[in-house]
């Protein structure tokens, strides 16, 4: 992560940039700053942005070759594509003939290192896992970004903040920023504070929600998502918040079985260990290749809401049904 800052302050890119991992908060920060030293996103003859397993992969490489029109650079952000999985034959040797001037950034939640396009990117551009930060250090980050906006946060009320909101980082900045408009010109946050703004019904019932769907009760993860609508929910965010969950199950369960303790887990995974037991539970009724499955769909399913093919409300209820029969 320091040479994707040190390549933008020196104005010195890569050609090819992977950036992935559990921590889609860092993932997108990363990938965000890339794109705004490299182009403008607004400028839809030079940007293009491909997500999911069933992209267009030729247009994709035929995207790649042109050269960009009245700019210095051309820009593609490719996510979710499993090319790092499974990649055609023949795609990284088109991908090595892109003109210099054009720049692709994979954002993928797992690759195979085994695969060749893993292997070709040691060689042919920069890669980096962005894994969730620990408990410890996500404390740290939640002091500063109070500290940059002139604010302090009481021990206690961080202690309640992570236990109401996690420790998913997209999540705990939109709720400092949520906290910091709260308190105005006040410089102190307290537990008070946190207990008024983030902790609400929509969040307990997607709690509950998630619970139900892990533990196969669908009649309940059914009501619980049409309480959630009835809240002002949008579909695709319950739909994040499955997927974030499923995510977190996977990369549980896959520790469990390597042997680690809960305070191992609760380091690598970045969560509480007091919500290990409540993880352990649900993963009691799934194998890990059916979380792998799950994730997929999620993957897939969001992919099919933002083309149109299936209606939000529709395509996560689809979901929960299935997840939880």
């Amino acid at each position: 992560m320091k040479k994707i800052m040190q390549d933008i302050k020196e104005n010195t890119f890569e050609r090819f940039y992977l950036l992935y991992g559990s921590e889609d908060y860092l993932k997108h920060q990363y990938r965000d700053k890339l794109v705004k030293a490299l182009v403008d996103v607004e400028d839809n003859m030079n940007y293009s942005f491909y997500e999911g397993k069933k992209i267009n992969v030729n247009d994709l490489l035929d995207t790649g070759d042109t050269l960009p029109f009245f700019a210095e650079n051309r820009v593609i952000v490719v996510e979710n594509s499993g090319l790092f999985k499974k990649t055609p034959e023949g795609f990284e040797k088109r991908l090595i003939n892109f003109p210099d001037s054009t720049h692709v950034i994979f954002v993928e939640f797992e690759v195979d290192g085994r695969n060749r396009l893993v292997t070709w990117f040691k060689k042919n551009g920069y890669k980096t896992e962005m894994k969730a930060p620990s408990e410890g250090e996500i404390r740290k980050w939640i002091a500063k970004l109070c500290k940059d906006e002139g604010k302090q946060i009481y021990e206690n009320a961080v202690e309640y903040f992570i236990g109401s909101v996690g420790l998913d980082m997209m999540l705990i900045k939109n709720e400092l920023e949520k906290l910091f408009s709260y308190v105005g010109d006040r410089a102190e946050i307290t537990i008070e504070d946190v207990r008024e703004v983030c902790v609400n019904e929509a969040d307990d019932t997607l709690y509950q929600m998630v619970d139900a769907i892990g533990n196969r009760n669908q009649k309940e993860a059914l009501i619980l998502y049409r309480n959630l609508l009835q809240l002002k929910q949008e579909p695709l965010f319950i739909l994040s918040q499955l997927s974030r969950n499923v995510r977190k199950m996977l990369e549980i369960s896959e520790l469990l079985s390597d042997g680690k303790n809960f305070d191992e887990i609760a380091s690598i995974a970045g969560v509480p260990k007091w919500t290990i037991n409540r993880y352990k539970t649900q993963i009691r009724n799934n194998s890990k290749e059916s979380f792998k499955q799950m994730l997929e769909r999620c993957i897939n399913t969001e992919a099919s809401i933002k083309t149109g093919l299936v209606k939000d409300i529709v395509g996560v209820e689809l979901l929960i049904i299935e997840f939880s029969a």
